[in-house]
């Protein structure tokens, strides 16, 4: 994953902190939702930067925290704390992103570790050498399709979707990419607008998360394949 330095973010004209802004970005988006949104989120934060504690220092890195929390909003930037190891502050592109992150990520297990998500007290994390930036990366996934990716937020669950796989993948290749962050219980092959994609099914939640945080934007048959969470129950024979 690409390291960017010396850019600044904006959304257009407004800033990111703009709360009125935010709030208007809020309600189109609970429209997106489908008129309501989840059940805890207030639409309404305008706090950007959140803070995570208790990860586990020997394993996680800006990119791997990345891969997580861009399920839930494009990021700015992130920054691991060097007093304290076990904590990262995350950028969020605005106040709704970050609540969304806070919500579904609370209490996430991750590399043994339960993770500890709150707003942090920083509006923002200060440019320099030891914060990575990502606001230009194209891996950003709310760049395009935002309403779309906003509807398939949801908690870290045993299931993964996998996206943009080569045509001629196997399941066996599957597996063999996966496997070594956890027992995987089912995985299923489908063609959806002609695009080959898996759900692949681990044992539980905690080793679906490492494997996407480990394994999303990596190259699987020549292909740079995307991983989000699945909200399906089980794999089923028609499940897309």
């Amino acid at each position: 994953m690409a390291n960017y330095s010396n850019m600044h973010y904006s959304l257009g004209n407004r800033s990111p902190f703009d709360k009125a802004w935010i709030i208007a970005n809020a309600a189109a988006i609970t429209e997106a939702f489908g008129g309501a949104l989840p059940p805890g989120i207030s639409g309404t934060n305008d706090r950007c930067t959140v803070l995570v504690a208790n990860l586990n220092p020997d394993i996680i890195d800006e990119d791997k925290l990345f891969n997580l929390f861009s399920l839930y909003g494009n990021i700015v930037r992130i920054k691991l704390l060097r007093n304290k190891p076990d904590h990262a502050l995350v950028q969020m592109g605005d106040g709704f992103q970050a609540e969304l992150a806070v919500h579904f990520l609370k209490r996430a297990r991750l590399f043994g570790k339960r993770l500890d998500i709150n707003f942090s007290k920083h509006p923002h994390i200060t440019q320099g050498a030891d914060a990575h930036e990502y606001v230009n990366s194209n891996l950003n996934r709310f760049n395009r399709n935002a309403a779309k990716n906003y509807r398939y937020c949801c908690s870290p669950t045993k299931m993964i979707h996998v996206s943009s796989l080569p045509q001629d993948v196997t399941e066996e290749e599957i597996v063999n990419h996966f496997e070594e962050h956890g027992a995987i219980v089912n995985t299923k092959l489908f063609e959806k607008t002609r695009k080959k994609q898996a759900h692949v099914m681990f044992e539980n939640e905690e080793q679906a998360t490492e494997a996407l945080v480990c394994k999303h934007a990596t190259s699987l048959g020549g292909s740079i394949i995307r991983i989000s969470f699945s909200q399906l129950q089980t794999i089923r024979e028609n499940s897309q």
